[in-house]
């Protein structure tokens, strides 16, 4: 079957109606599947759901260029213009004539890209300093369709006296009956120009944004939440009037008609930071706003009620770049961090690690460096330098059974033996980690995230893929990042921001996360099971421990400490023939205890008979049974213990 797929045919649609006519029964005709132009003109129009998606896919771009930093400027919070500014290798006039006249058919990942200088001369799948590629069809630049329709790229490359300039105006895509299907579509007009550069040595590339779309200003101005804030927005009674609290945090908001800045009021910015802090000092302090409001006796704080649009959009960003965690990878993880760490095997077992001092779980699982974090590449937006908001250490308190969250890492590779390439996508290889927590924070953390080359569009998925085992406490309480090696990019639909469902890799990887998932709920049960019995020992333990304190305390007392001890007491099942102690108090455990069944059923009965024997002795200390008949004293007893049963209901 492999063959058929080898060499396309090339047939032209007037030469397959005909040879459809003309070929003999049962001959088939092999011929590739087109695309209309119109197609990629839907691009241009704009296809990614916020601005923040844009920016993300500006970023990747400077990375698949090699750049080691990434700026953003904006002028918050107006927004009426945006710079993002990268130190990357640049394009040649060679290169930027091919993204303009081929949006939709990039040059990575194919061998000519070396030839424009944008791809690894040896590996068109890496950039040419040897980083996996994010990018696949170029049209990332023109995600900027979601913030303008006018931009500018000022691009220059190493040893270039000149860098070169491109101005471009997109259309706005419209569906007109006069445009054949199959013409070629022009998605914008662009003027393109070289001028001289000072710097011969400088390289990289800017785009900027000056002409925001007035939607995306509202959008990332968060006007929304500022004209219930403020009560601009007509309400059709006076019950829908109520105006709302603004966010925790934003940048603050500018006046309807003079877009300037409000000073005073909840419009007045209030930020985690001061302006004097460093970019990495206020993302840390943005990070422990997060995590302040959970430890202070909040609720778990869920973004969208803690931040404004632009404060959201930028812990996304931290999320989706290939960036450093804010303190280290999970993988890196040591002793020192007081996680309980688990490795899974792929013969569906687990093993506790048992870490050395200073080894890490990457070591100790083997799981050597293919997936570690990510250096040599940052990204500042305004004040801030990014770095992706998970954190491992100093996880909140808990009053629960397990108060030691546990990590769980595994690899997986799928390689479709017998299975055509073209029907498979290839081998599939990841590595993952689970946390389990008893909170997660934010709880927007809740879930899977899926990364490829160390990037993704989405966020976390708190379904986890659609998992179909109903045990919805547990799955608010893990939060997993997967780490795809080798594969899966041929599964992310075209923004990037979901999957192809039915892509092989998609459904593979599914069925091991949702396999895993029960293995680390098994496990984390088990712990659960055996940390709530070891408590409830240790609790009773303690309660009869301090009982025993009070019975010896009274009855010294009221003995005169006369050397004696507070007598014996025994429940038995036993026959009333059966020897027992002289000084014992010795019950029926049928009549005064009653019949004990369901779970636990031991230890409630252990509870109640400590209880119990701590009421006789105290009585005996008065001398208040032995003037009672033996049926007396059960009765007596029996509705004492019916009277802490029905406390205790």
């Amino acid at each position: 079957m492999s063959e058929a797929y080898e060499q396309p045919s090339t047939v032209s649609e007037t030469d397959l109606v005909r040879q459809l006519l003309e070929q003999s029964p049962n001959q088939p005709i092999q011929t590739s599947l087109r695309t209309d132009a119109r197609v990629i003109a839907r691009v241009t129009d704009g296809i990614y759901r916020q601005p923040g998606s844009a920016l993300r896919e500006l970023i990747s771009n400077a990375y698949d260029a090699d750049a080691t930093m990434v700026t953003i400027q904006t002028d918050r919070p107006r927004f009426r213009r945006i710079v993002i500014e990268d130190d990357g290798i640049g394009m040649t006039p060679t290169a930027l004539a091919h993204l303009l006249y081929h949006i939709g058919g990039s040059a990575k990942r194919t061998s000519s890209g070396a030839e424009l200088g944008i791809t690894n001369s040896t590996d068109p799948t890496r950039s040419p300093g040897g980083r996996p590629l994010i990018g696949k069809i170029g049209i990332g630049l023109f995600s900027v369709a979601q913030l303008t329709q006018g931009f500018q790229i000022i691009t220059k490359v190493a040893g270039d006296n000149k860098r070169t300039v491109a101005s471009v105006l997109l259309k706005q895509y419209s569906e007109r009956p006069d445009i054949e299907s199959d013409s070629e579509y022009e998605a914008g007009r662009v003027l393109v120009w070289r001028e001289p550069a000072i710097d011969t040595d400088f390289h990289g590339t800017t785009i900027v944004l000056d002409t925001i779309r007035p939607q995306t200003q509202e959008t990332l101005r968060s006007t929304e939440i500022w004209d219930a804030v403020y009560g601009n927005r007509p309400a059709p009674t006076d019950l829908e009037q109520t105006r709302i609290n603004p966010p925790a945090y934003h940048i603050g908001a500018v006046q309807p008609t003079a877009e300037d800045f409000l000073r005073q009021g909840p419009g007045k910015p209030n930020l985690p930071w001061k302006s004097t802090d460093d970019s990495t000092t206020a993302f840390r302090k943005l990070v422990d706003a997060v995590w302040d409001t959970s430890s202070h006796g909040g609720r778990n704080p869920r973004l969208e009620l803690l931040f404004d649009y632009y404060l959201r959009m930028v812990w996304e960003l931290s999320l989706w770049c290939p960036l450093p965690y804010i303190d280290f990878h999970p993988f890196d993880a040591t002793s020192a961090d007081r996680l309980r760490s688990f490795v899974l095997t792929e013969n569906r077992r687990e093993r506790e690690l048992s870490l050395e001092p200073n080894q890490s779980v990457r070591e100790a699982a083997h799981l050597g460096n293919r997936v570690r974090s990510t250096t040599g590449f940052n990204v500042n937006i305004d004040d801030l330098q990014l770095y992706r908001p998970i954190r491992l250490r100093n996880l909140p308190a808990t009053s629960g059974a397990v108060k030691t969250p546990l990590l769980f890492v595994g690899t997986y590779t799928e390689e479709f033996r017998g299975v055509d390439i073209e029907l498979s996508g290839g081998e599939l290889a990841l590595q993952s980690y689970i946390l389990w927590a008893p909170k997660i924070v934010p709880t927007d953390h809740q879930g899977v995230l899926i990364r490829v080359h160390d990037a993704t569009g989405s966020l976390f998925d708190p379904t986890f893929l659609r998992f179909p085992v109903s045990e919805q406490r547990r799955l608010t309480q893990m939060t997993c990042e997967i780490f795809v090696t080798r594969g899966f990019d041929g599964a992310i639909n075209i923004d990037r921001e979901s999957f192809n469902f039915a892509h092989p890799h998609v459904v593979v990887l599914t069925k091991w996360l949702h396999a895993t998932l029960r293995r680390v709920i098994a496990v984390q049960k088990r712990i659960a099971a055996a940390a709530l019995e070891e408590r409830r020992a240790q609790g009773a333990k303690r309660t009869q421990n301090r009982a025993d304190e009070i019975v010896e305390e009274l009855w010294r007392g009221q003995r005169n400490d006369d050397g004696t001890e507070a007598p014996s007491v025994v429940f038995t099942d036993r026959p009333a023939t059966a020897k027992f102690p002289e000084d014992s108090y010795v019950f029926p455990r049928d009549f005064v205890v009653g019949d004990i069944t369901g779970p636990h059923s031991g230890e409630r009965r252990q509870s109640i008979e400590g209880r119990l024997e701590k009421i006789v002795q105290i009585l005996a200390a008065y001398d208040l049974l032995d003037s009672l008949s033996l049926e007396d004293r059960l009765s007596f007893l029996r509705a004492i213990r019916q009277v802490l049963e029905a406390y205790d209901e």
